[in-house]
């Protein structure tokens, strides 16, 4: 048996976090439980609204559900990081997702990107921009441009071999998150996913994508910086320099 840890970051969702919560649950109802022990692990940011209590409420149905909190928000890269440590040192995890509290993530995708550790992966993606995946067609243009966009910049300057850089629904095997120095990716926000991403890549880890159709919350508000453009470019211009000096 393989132990599966769900990280869910929260920062005030008591709107959506029992739904999402629930859904997964359901989902891993459908899951082999002789195969893989499910597990949640809700890292929370100092939520000023009834987050935590919401949470705490399910434990009593679903035991499977953890809650660990900050004493202030830091940001989504250093909550990430956080549970990381937890899950690998404390829960002894076998393989760690991320996972989206506001519902952009469908759970029901769970069960196939485990097959596809079952066939050899190290990580899974859940890739929107794969034959198959798709981003939501009530985006803005803007927002609909910055992703491309982003994805396609990351694309040049790290690889072409991947499709989503930016992905926040993604798995990994505890043993090559291990090998990542947590604590020194370049960025606490929202480009923490694309130094880890390259990092995994560096390591040579099986990396495979698998197609999601990204859906936008619909209770709720977006939480991202507003400097994430700028703090995402120069994640990605970093790595890539670094890489030039190191290989030089």
């Amino acid at each position: 048996m393989e132990k599966v840890v769900i990280i869910i970051p929260t920062y005030n969702e008591e709107r959506v976090i029992q739904e999402s919560l629930i859904a997964l649950e359901q989902v891993f109802d459908t899951i082999d439980a002789a195969r893989y022990d499910m597990q949640i692990l809700v890292f929370d940011s100092h939520s000023l609204d009834n987050t935590v209590p919401v949470i705490k409420a399910l434990q009593s149905t679903y035991t499977n559900i953890h809650v660990q909190s900050e004493p202030k928000k830091s940001g989504l890269g250093s909550a990430y990081i956080q549970a990381m440590h937890y899950a690998l040192d404390k829960m002894n995890a076998d393989i760690v997702f991320e996972f989206d509290a506001d519902g952009s993530h469908q759970p029901k995708y769970l069960p196939w990107m485990l097959k596809c550790f079952d066939k050899g992966a190290d990580v899974v993606v859940g890739s929107r921009y794969v034959k198959g995946g798709f981003i939501p067609d009530n985006w803005s243009f803007d927002r609909k441009f910055l992703s491309v966009m982003g994805n396609l910049v990351a694309r040049i300057v790290l690889s072409f071999q991947y499709k989503d850089w930016t992905s926040g629904f993604r798995g990994t095997r505890a043993n090559f998150l291990k090998k990542v120095d947590l604590d020194k990716l370049l960025s606490k926000q929202y480009a923490y996913k694309l130094d880890l991403f390259w990092q995994l890549h560096r390591l040579s880890a099986n990396i495979i994508e698998f197609p999601i159709e990204f859906i936008d919350r619909e209770k709720g508000y977006s939480k991202l910086p507003k400097n994430n453009v700028i703090d995402s470019l120069k994640v990605v211009f970093t790595l890539r320099l670094r890489a030039l000096f190191k290989n030089a």
